[in-house]
């Protein structure tokens, strides 16, 4: 029997947290967890060096500072952080769910300091909670942003063992906070037999919403072959999968070297991750791949990036899969909000006749400023081309139609 299969009950546990186990975590247990699944896996997390010391001592911090209410002596305090809608249950607004946030641990930074051409922001967890509250959002599903676990470029070894220790610390954060946090999990593509592992890992044993994909792996992207094992192996899971596709920085390879492929003088971030949301989600309509694993559902951010505005132009030219393509669309694909993107953008996205029970709510925080974030969702709230009711379900309802038990709201 794998070691990961021995200790997959005590990590079940973990996920629905109870107030004693969290009390008994030590670093030693803690930490012997982690180390013991990942050999069990064939992962050497050492490879990692002073990076695993940081990571390991970051994830048992989560636990060791979590906030445990007893139930017996709860104050009004710890109701509003822990309860169903936590302060927000007897407010008008309808109760949020942010499915588009990410976590950036110092030590993640460390690895990654620009992102998108733009410095990687700082965040903590204790900020981000506080961003969540102002916000009136009850709920987050977050990840970590790109470039996910590929920081080592062309390197197996760190990357499956970055991808493992990320999911570790994104489902500590989780396990502190079980009514207001799930997440993501990041898995090691380009490398896909691993990437299978880690996933069926991060869903089965640390209790993964869903599956987040950037937009390229190393220069490939989604529809290539090369990844539809993975894609075949989550779509025969049993129950629904969850890809959230978010944009990275694309990629050419000139002599054996991965070169950026970014042609203006402007931050990769700021124009060109739009760009990369509509070619990987051509790529995934032209290979036919999200037409031939049907048990797989995709978030994809910024209402479509730029991909609405190349729709008609990729799939007129493909007229046996126009009408299937635009059901998919309508029906397993859904479109967050992330950004400033309720003034005007989404107008062309609801063109296609889009359903509005397809439409989410996100913030991209901390990569998007906090500065826009208020405007940003008064744009969702004040907007003239969905109806209230059909405000009130993308911030509520329509979330908890996608994931479904997979998140605790």
């Amino acid at each position: 029997m794998k070691t990961s299969t021995l200790f997959s009950a005590v990590s079940f546990a973990l996920v629905f947290c109870s107030s004693s186990i969290l009390a008994q975590t030590t670093p030693d247990n803690v930490t012997a967890t982690i180390v013991a699944n990942a050999d069990a896996d064939n992962i050497d997390l050492t490879v990692l060096g002073d990076t695993l010391d940081a990571a390991l001592t970051s994830i048992v911090d989560v636990y060791e500072n979590a906030s445990i209410p007893d139930n017996s002596t709860t104050t009004t305090a710890s109701r509003r952080s822990f309860g169903r809608f936590g302060r927000f249950a007897k407010r008008d607004d309808a109760p949020i769910v942010d499915v588009h946030t990410h976590a950036v641990p110092s030590w993640y930074k460390a690895l990654v300091p620009t992102t998108g051409g733009n410095p990687t922001p700082s965040w903590d967890i204790n900020t981000y909670l506080s961003f969540m509250a102002s916000e009136g959002i009850t709920h987050s599903v977050f990840s970590f942003s790109a470039p996910s676990a590929n920081v080592f470029q062309g390197a197996p070894l760190p990357t499956i063992a970055l991808a493992r220790l990320m999911n570790e610390q994104a489902a500590a954060y989780c396990r502190a906070n079980p009514t207001k946090l799930s997440f993501y999990a990041v898995v090691p593509l380009p490398y896909t037999a691993a990437a299978i592992v880690e996933a069926n890992y991060a869903l089965d044993v640390l209790g993964a919403s869903g599956i987040f994909l950037t937009s390229n792996f190393e220069g490939i992207y989604l529809g290539n072959t090369q990844f539809t094992p993975f894609f075949d192996a989550m779509n025969s899971r049993s129950d629904k999968q969850i890809f959230y596709i978010h944009p990275g920085t694309p990629y050419i390879k000139v002599n054996g070297k991965l070169v950026e492929a970014n042609p203006t003088p402007y931050p990769t971030g700021n124009i060109e991750f739009y760009f990369e949301t509509a070619r990987t989600l051509e790529d995934l309509t032209l290979t036919r791949t999200i037409h031939n694993f049907t048990n797989i559902d995709y978030i994809i951010p910024h209402v479509g990036g730029a991909f609405p505005a190349t729709i008609d132009r990729i799939l007129k030219s493909a007229p046996a899969i126009y009408d299937a393509s635009f059901q998919i669309f309508s029906t397993r694909f859904w479109w967050d909000s992330a950004g400033p993107t309720y003034y005007h953008q989404v107008a062309g996205l609801l063109g296609y006749g889009i359903p509005a029970s397809q439409l989410l709510f996100g913030t991209d925080y901390p990569y998007a400023p906090s500065f826009t974030q208020a405007a940003s969702l008064a744009a969702v709230k004040s907007s003239t081309l969905i109806t209230d009711d059909q405000k009130t379900a993308l911030f509520t309802t329509n979330p908890q139609a996608l994931f479904g038990s997979k998140i605790s709201s």
